[in-house]
């Protein structure tokens, strides 16, 4: 059985609850028969739903992600907890169906709501929202969704979805095959590319910060986004070893370090992006948030390590945009690694300097300013041109 990714599941109400998922379900075959029953069934719509359909959208390990948003009034469910499960179903053109589940409980409502008829509970406007997404392939889809919850009330809509390429995505190979439909968290993180005798020594420097620069956490797409850029670019640039250098600018720390880095490092990485909160900064951080001194040591001792053919920086673009010039590498020769920075920025016009920027300038490095995914790909075989000439 293939599984829906929840994105997120709450009540949307300030003060409310946070809803909770129970987790996939194990759909057997009898199941599978049941489910498919439900969603050929006249739609009686008896829940007071609605949904929104996002994408598709080209993500950064070139696949399209499609997606929604649906939301129940909260009034509608009883006081003690309700258990609600959501399906999609959703067809390839002239192929078959993919079934994807989930299941999540509502918790108990407020005291002050408990009354069915009660004021507060007659006039809640709360609403439960339940989002999720899907990767596919180039091609024509129909989608139908399925909300059902203990009391065998449903919901069910359905719209259809045309993936294709946009022209500057058009020479991209992409990740999933056309008219086929994927769990978005199916992403398969092997061991990257395999090691190759005859690539290059990588030493990748990311930078661990969220997207938006007024932000101070670090958010699943924030994480994902980061995690889907370290998978493009090693999965595309032919590599020996790689050694990679995980830091925060705004904490001014460094929050990871591997010397071998391989599948389990990558999952370990992901772990320790999602346990971190760049809201929480030091004093003595605080006082040296625009200074340029950590940015300069980590890079120097790199410098100094002298075990990679490309020093390659990579991150969204940094609130820190203190200029640097060359002698603040001091351990920068003639014989150094050229460096690199693939710089993400996430709109148009903001296309700003940075601190990293200008590091890599001091170094007569190149940067490459990202927007989008075919923007990615592209700096990507730059970079391994400009390798080559080297």
């Amino acid at each position: 059985m293939n599984r829906i990714v929840i994105l997120a599941f709450c009540i949307l109400a300030s003060g409310a609850s946070v809803l909770s998922a129970s987790g996939q379900l194990p759909l057997d075959a009898d199941d599978l028969r049941k489910v498919t029953l439900l969603f050929d069934a006249p739609a009686s719509n008896s829940l007071n739903c609605a949904v929104n359909q996002w994408g598709p959208n080209l993500d950064f390990v070139f696949r399209f992600i499609a997606g929604y948003m649906v939301r129940c009034r909260l009034s509608q469910f009883e006081a003690k907890k309700t258990a609600v499960f959501v399906f999609l179903r959703v067809t390839p053109e002239s192929k078959a169906p993919s079934l994807f589940g989930s299941s999540f409980r509502i918790p108990e409502l407020p005291p002050e709501m408990q009354n069915s008829n009660s004021r507060n509970l007659r006039k809640a406007k709360n609403e439960i929202g339940m989002s999720g997404a899907f990767a596919m392939g180039t091609g024509r889809y129909s989608v139908e969704l399925l909300v059902i919850d203990d009391q065998n009330r449903t919901y069910h809509n359905k719209w259809r979805v045309r993936v294709a390429p946009s022209r500057s995505e058009r020479s991209l190979r992409f990740a999933v095959d056309p008219l086929t439909v994927e769990p978005v968290d199916r992403v398969n993180w092997r061991t990257l590319s395999p090691y190759r005798t005859d690539g290059i020594r990588v030493t990748l420097m990311l930078d661990a910060a969220p997207i938006n620069p007024f932000q101070s956490r670090l958010h699943a797409w924030d994480r994902g986004f980061l995690l889907q850029c370290i998978y493009s670019l090693l999965e595309q640039t032919p590599h020996r070893s790689v050694h990679l250098v995980a830091f925060n600018l705004d904490q001014q720390r460094e929050i990871f370090r591997s010397d071998q880095f391989d599948k389990a490092d990558f999952q370990e990485l992901s772990r320790t992006l999602g346990g971190m909160e760049t809201a929480s900064v030091s004093v003595e951080a605080l006082k040296k948030r625009n200074s340029p001194e950590f940015l300069a040591t980590l890079t120097n001792r790199e410098l100094a390590a002298d075990r990679s053919d490309a020093i390659i920086f990579l991150g969204p673009n940094a609130r820190m945009d203190a200029r640097m010039n060359a002698a603040a590498l001091t351990e920068k020769t003639s014989t150094s690694p050229p460096l690199f920075y693939f710089e993400y920025f996430p709109w148009p016009g903001g296309d700003f300097p940075d601190a990293i920027q200008w590091l890599v300038k001091a170094a007569d490095g190149a940067t490459f300013k990202i927007h989008s995914p075919a923007q990615l790909d592209q700096a990507i075989q730059k970079m391994l041109h400009q390798l080559k000439q080297d």
